[in-house]
């Protein structure tokens, strides 16, 4: 699986977004964070009280509701294939197939491939780019934990912190409601 990694990263990460979900693909996608999220809480290794002063607060841009309401919520819907993107490129990393085990590694990654597929693949309307404040929240975001994983010296703690924020932060994304009929004719 490792060696193939990287042409599946590379694959899934060159498609665009899609901003709408067809009927039924919003507890689809629900469901498919859940189960990324539950396989990072597989690939815990070390307990908690044993990183706490590696901790950090990343500043997670979804976290707390701050994009749970109208507007918000419909642009956070063009970001969600960009969320997955960076998600899976940073567990696609040579550091991060050194720090945890291949199997579990790998069915994150499979996961989070199959949540992009089905984002993706099941697209009512056109791709649309992520809203320019919510795009760069997210680059900022993982180019925070990126730092942060290089200035630890990609320490077993600095990954556990980074899976402990990346399994919250996959569970909080606000995932769409789908879109009834009425709305589809409405924007057409």
């Amino acid at each position: 699986m490792v060696p193939v990694l990287p042409l599946l990263l590379g694959a899934m990460l060159g498609c665009s977004p899609a901003c709408s979900l067809d009927r039924g693909a919003s507890q689809s996608l629900h469901l498919q964070l859940r189960e990324s999220a539950r396989l990072l809480g597989q690939l815990k290794r070390l307990p908690g009280h044993q990183c706490l002063q590696d901790r950090t607060d990343f500043r997670c841009p979804w976290k707390n509701g701050r994009l749970t309401r109208g507007k918000q919520r419909e642009d956070a819907t063009c970001c969600l294939s960009e969320m997955l993107r960076q998600v899976l490129h940073l567990f696609g990393t040579e550091a991060s197939r050194d720090a945890w085990a291949e199997r579990p590694l790998g069915q994150l990654v499979t996961s989070l491939l199959s949540g992009l597929e089905a984002l993706e693949g099941r697209a009512a309307e056109p791709s649309a780019s992520c809203a320019p404040p919510l795009d760069m929240a997210i680059r900022t975001y993982f180019l925070g934990i990126s730092r942060y994983l290089k200035g630890k010296g990609y320490s077993p703690c600095s990954w556990e912190i980074v899976r402990a924020e990346m399994q919250v932060a996959l569970s909080t994304f606000p995932v769409p409601a789908e879109k009834s009929p009425k709305k589809r004719r409405r924007s057409m």
